[in-house]
């Protein structure tokens, strides 16, 4: 069974990784990135699977183009699963000492964004009596270490969110989210610069775990795992 994926944060890291294994095993994929400029990367990087593949630029920080989209031409869009692989770190500082900005950006785009669109999409799948969210979690929600501001805050409330939401949700819909754990990505290397990312996994290889464990979700066993907070070591 061919399915259809959504997933935030397609322009790079393990979210453009997903974005291929999905694609290389035949499903459909409507991928967002935050540029435009990475869009046309990843169109140009999946052109050769152009026919499943569909690309949008949106800024999840920003309400209104998120709004647009969901409430436009794509109001009758259900897919499978939303991945929640978008996110965004400035710089690793206390919170007081990050500017209001910065806060407000990486709220908006680690918690914010994704709590709008998995209210909008969970309307769309208490319609059509199916779909799944898989939110991406993070080391720090578990265990909080210094310098890590409104990034730590924004991954602990979608954790939170996720719970929230399998609460409420009616079978067969369900909610779970994955710490990916550590893995060679740009993101990772603003946070750790001197870190040496050749002895890190790649999301190459992280995808294709999580990928074929997304299909499992969406083949059935979704319900089973609802409300659960993954780790990379839980994912069979």
């Amino acid at each position: 069974m061919k399915s259809s994926i959504l997933i935030l944060g397609a322009g790079r890291g393990l979210g453009r990784e997903l974005c291929r294994f999905f694609l290389e095993e035949g499903h459909s994929v409507i991928g967002v990135t935050r540029t435009r400029e990475s869009l046309t990367t990843a169109l140009d990087d999946f052109s050769l699977r152009k026919q499943l593949f569909r690309g949008e630029a949106i800024d999840l920080s920003d309400r209104e183009s998120s709004l647009r989209f969901l409430h436009g031409q794509n109001k009758e869009l259900v897919p499978d699963l939303v991945v929640y692989a978008a996110g965004y770190l400035s710089e690793r500082k206390p919170l007081w000492d990050l500017s209001w900005e910065e806060i407000d950006r990486e709220i908006s785009s680690n918690f914010s964004g994704p709590l709008l669109w998995s209210v909008e999409m969970t309307r769309a799948f208490l319609k059509a009596k199916r779909g799944g969210h898989l939110f991406f979690s993070s080391g720090v929600v578990r265990l909080p270490r210094p310098s890590w501001g409104s990034y730590g805050v924004g991954k602990a409330a979608v954790e939170a969110l996720s719970k929230q939401i399998s609460l409420d949700l009616p079978q067969p819909l369900y909610s779970l989210s994955i710490n990916p754990g550590r893995m060679a990505t740009a993101m990772r290397k603003v946070a750790f610069p001197d870190e040496d990312q050749a002895t890190l996994p790649s999301p190459v290889s992280i995808a294709k775990k999580i990928g074929a464990f997304c299909l499992t979700l969406i083949e059935g066993a979704g319900r089973t795992y609802n409300g659960k907070a993954l780790t990379m070591e839980d994912i069979p």
